[in-house]
């Protein structure tokens, strides 16, 4: 629940920063709901790899003072083709399992261990690099994973063309294996998500939906338009 004295800030891309709108972006419509003191740090085309600088700035403006930070991120780590990875490393390890009376280990057993992957290279890798970091050091603060929206086409010109999701990025991969991977990664680091690509409504594929909610039908189903903000915006109050 958001209450009206709360502090949210909102890392993210151009969803949380610049584009489509004519009015309100869906984190002012959730201040304007909810008189909370909201700030959005997103930044125009971020990756996951992105998000440590956002957090800087974040820290920059508000320090710890903060309620609940939301990190809204994944659409354009697709787009660019980063190799999904592994959130871990498994090798096999000696452990003991028994001690005699002073506290010496007298019996050991072998057993498989995982190790954390940090790979700035892989999706996956990029995701525990982040919270793991926010982890150690916002352990008493409300992590909130937003996962993208369904991503349809986008004619921008010059060399940015984005086919809709039905088509794999240039890795081989199709959006939603990114997906499920900020689900696992929200399990794996015990962080709170808000699944926006399952609930939130909006599926550009769909030219009704495109039409009603997206910035223009014909050369931008990426971006939502106001009514689509709003839309986000009741989905994570419904949540939250």
């Amino acid at each position: 629940m958001i209450a009206k004295n709360d502090i949210i800030c909102f890392l993210g891309d151009s969803i949380t920063q610049s584009d489509g709108t004519t009015d309100k972006f869906y984190w002012e419509y959730i201040a304007e709901m909810t008189g909370a003191t909201v700030y959005s740090f997103g930044v125009n085309g971020a990756q996951s790899c992105g998000l440590s600088e956002q957090l800087k700035r974040m820290e920059e403006t508000v320090g710890g003072n903060f309620d609940i930070l939301f990190v809204f991120v994944g659409t354009n780590d697709f787009n660019h083709g980063v190799e999904l990875g592994d959130f871990f490393t498994v090798h096999e390890e000696r452990v003991p399992i028994n001690s005699d009376a002073s506290g010496n280990f007298t019996e050991f057993t072998t057993v498989r261990k995982r190790d954390f992957v940090f790979d700035r290279n892989t999706f996956k890798g990029r995701l525990n690099i982040f919270f793991s970091a926010v982890r150690e050091k916002y352990s008493d603060k409300r992590i909130v994973m937003l996962t993208p929206i369904h991503r349809a086409y986008a004619y921008f010109g010059g060399d940015n063309i984005q086919p809709n999701e039905l088509f794999s990025n240039k890795s081989g991969l199709f959006f939603d294996s990114y997906i499920q991977a900020e689900r696992e990664a929200a399990d794996i680091w015990s962080i709170e998500i808000i699944d926006l690509y399952r609930d939130s409504g909006l599926f550009p594929l769909c030219d009704g939906s495109a039409e009603k909610y997206f910035h223009n039908a014909k050369t931008d189903r990426l971006h939502p338009n106001a009514a689509g903000h709003r839309l986000i915006a009741e989905k994570i109050l419904q949540k939250a």
